[in-house]
């Protein structure tokens, strides 16, 4: 059978009388939000943040999408809950990473679905989640949250591991991931996340834990109300990480959740979730599958940014990120399942820069229409320069595949890893 993308299951458009749903910081998806509401039923109100409080590369930013009013979040909880007032506010959701504790705040405020402020840092301090992970016992990775050096390197120097990974603590900074073998490396990596980090958030928290091997899955999950107002738990998608020998990341597949491994990391998820204390919402997580101990969370975070392979998976399964975070923030809204659609096999794939370079045309052009690839994801256009790749987020971008045989993806990955090696980067 030919693959036909995955028609989204039909739209509830009922809505409440004269109620508007609420769109916290809705910075970088594209009017994904406002969009989703719209189809709904639902007029949207845009909290936007004062200008100082966002990062320097977001201070010019505008936001995008379909909204009836836009209100600038001037520092006060109560004022803005006072502005939100007269729109009649039914739900309440974070439109970006930037936005997740105030929207649990005012959620509060405007008694609407939401998670409790109190906890809201659980869901994207790294160094919390573990700690918290850890006092449940529940695996979970070793480390030190703290703002000293020297603590780090004490610690590092107490347990003697081969190889840490240093990073923010807060998955709302954009910081990248640095993985240290030494003490020279671990002080040049915090020096430098340090200076990163100071200009979005004064003094933040880092973190220095040790690296897991293993492989590497990422998970989506969903959560709702149940019968009975009970909280109901969902994992939506499992994706599997696959690396080169370098450990830079080489492609993501979409796996069947119907698996021993899904299940087995299913299972650990779902007590993360209580243990965070998420009680509505989306989260998107980091696991490694340890040889011998299983599961561990790495980084769990609850509005991961946005970008064209996200949106893109609404047509080939069905349902995405935005979809799911809209349909737990509506009020009355029954929590059911995703269907079980037949799912074409999904791969995100990385490409991989051996140098600073520009992209060549032809060469671009035979990659971008393999006939398997459904996306590209990044500026991908004739002579864009390019950087050396040294992580994820400083590849030239990514291709989306699909195909409803895994052979065909395969083909059509190696025909990518072909070009870049006759001259892509040129």
């Amino acid at each position: 059978m030919a693959l036909q993308p995955v028609a989204p299951a039909a739209l509830q458009t009922g809505s409440l009388p004269d109620h508007v749903a609420v769109v916290v910081a809705p910075y970088g998806d594209d009017g994904a939000y406002a969009g989703e509401f719209t189809a709904r039923g639902w007029p949207s109100v845009a909290v936007e943040l004062a200008p100082e409080a966002l990062p320097p590369e977001l201070a010019t930013s505008v936001v995008s999408g379909e909204y009836r009013h836009r209100i600038v979040h001037t520092g006060s909880v109560g004022e803005t809950a006072e502005l939100l007032a007269p729109h009649r506010v039914g739900a309440v959701v974070a439109g970006s990473s930037l936005g997740v504790d105030l929207a649990d705040q005012l959620a509060k405020r405007l008694r609407r679905t939401g998670n409790d402020p109190s906890s809201s840092l659980l869901r994207h301090d790294i160094g919390l989640q573990a700690e918290m992970l850890e006092a449940a016992g529940v695996a979970a990775p070793r480390g030190i949250r703290t703002k000293s050096l020297a603590a780090a390197l004490d610690w590092a120097a107490f347990h003697d591991l081969p190889e840490y990974v240093v990073a923010a603590a807060d998955t709302a900074l954009d910081a990248p991931v640095w993985r240290c073998r030494s003490g020279y490396d671990l002080a040049l990596a915090w020096r430098a996340l340090r200076r990163t980090t100071h200009q979005q958030c004064p003094g933040p928290n880092l973190v220095l834990q040790e690296h897991l091997s293993g492989t590497v899955y990422h998970l989506d999950t969903v959560t709702g109300r149940g019968p009975y107002d009970t909280v109901e738990h969902r994992v939506t998608r499992i994706w599997a990480e696959t690396q080169t020998p370098a450990g830079l990341h080489d492609r993501s597949d979409l796996v069947d959740p119907r698996g021993l491994v899904p299940r087995l990391l299913t299972l650990y998820m779902l007590r993360v979730l209580d243990i965070l204390q998420v009680t509505t919402g989306v989260l998107r997580s980091r696991l490694v599958l340890v040889d011998g101990q299983g599961p561990v969370l790495v980084r769990a975070e609850p509005v991961p940014p946005m970008d064209a392979a996200d949106l893109v998976l609404r047509e080939l399964t069905g349902n995405n990120f935005v979809q799911d975070a809209v349909r737990a923030a509506l009020p009355d809204r029954p929590h059911a399942p995703t269907g079980d659609s037949p799912r074409p096999h999904v791969a995100r794939v990385s490409l991989i820069a051996p140098q600073d370079a520009v992209l060549d045309r032809e060469l671009l052009r035979t990659i971008s229409t393999l006939p398997t690839v459904r996306q590209t994801v990044g500026d991908l256009r004739p002579g864009a320069r390019v950087r050396r790749t040294v992580d994820r987020s400083s590849s030239p971008g990514e291709l989306v595949l699909a195909a409803d045989s895994r052979a065909d993806v395969d083909r059509d990955h190696r025909a990518i890893r072909a070009a870049e090696r006759r001259g892509l980067y040129r």
